[in-house]
Order: C-alpha cells, then sequence, then structure tokens
C-alpha cells in the first residue's frame, strides 16, 4: 500500500529558521532551504508536506493529499492565492487519479 502525504501552505514566519521543521518545507525558489530576507523583503510562499495522518502545523492551510512519493509542488502561477490553492488541489488530485 502506498503512503499518502498531506500537502500545505504556511506562513513564512511560521517556519522555524533556527530548528528544522518535523515536516519537508519548500520555498518559493522550490529550495529547502529558508532565504535570507533583507528589511522590506516580502516573505517567500512556503509549501509543507507530510504525512497524511499527522496534524497540519498551526496556521498551515491544507491544499490537499497524494499518495505518489512527494515531489515539489508545481511553482505558484502569477493568480491570486485561491486560485494557486484551488489548482494545486487539482493537480494532487490528478496525482492521486494516476495511481488507480
Amino acid at each position: 500500500m502506498s503512503k499518502t502525504y498531506k500537502y500545505f501552505k504556511i506562513p513564512f514566519e511560521l517556519v522555524s529558521a533556527s530548528q528544522p521543521p518535523p515536516y519537508t518545507v519548500w520555498y518559493a525558489t522550490w529550495s529547502t532551504r529558508p532565504p535570507v530576507l533583507e528589511p522590506g523583503m516580502a516573505p517567500p510562499l512556503v509549501i509543507g508536506i507530510t504525512d497524511a495522518e499527522a496534524d497540519a502545523p498551526d496556521g498551515a492551510v491544507v491544499l490537499g493529499m497524494t499518495s505518489k512519493d512527494p515531489p515539489p509542488p508545481p511553482p505558484p502561477p502569477a493568480i491570486a492565492m485561491v486560485d494557486y490553492q484551488s489548482s494545486i488541489g487539482l493537480w494532487l488530485e490528478s496525482s492521486r487519479n494516476a495511481d488507480e
């Protein structure tokens, strides 16, 4: 039986820079290393992934779940965040359907 993963969006400021979180995160550059923010810089989009059975961290918004080995999610298009959340949910659903 394949493992199921939960993808979520989490605010940059809720991801500890001093200690790695107990889940995988990708920043807007699709790096797992947090960027150094200079004064005035906007925080990047942060996408996390954890086992489906685990709770998403406080402040996170669940985007969807998939049973494929977790690749980084597709880069966010130049659309509103609510549309991105909907599109990543569809992307995850299509990966789940490909397994069936």
